[in-house]
């Protein structure tokens, strides 16, 4: 079974923000495994891709607040 590092998704077990293992996709189902306890997780795919959104604009507001700070020295 061929496993790809994909998404950061909010593991139920280990309560934290973890790249998941994407396991398989069906439909609009998608097994996933968090990287950091193994705790497998069927999710819709579209709430996977909805946090995957969430976490990259939450990281680039963060970059951004560095890079204004940075300027500002």
């Amino acid at each position: 079974m061929e496993t790809n590092l994909s998404q950061i998704y909010s593991c139920p077990h280990c309560q934290m923000e973890t790249p998941h293992y994407i396991l398989v996709r069906r439909g609009e189902r998608v097994g996933i495994t968090c990287s950091r306890c193994r705790t497998t997780s069927l999710v819709q795919a579209s709430v996977l891709e909805d946090h995957q959104a969430w976490w990259e604009a939450e990281l680039q507001q963060i970059l951004s607040g560095l890079e204004e700070h940075e300027d500002e020295h």
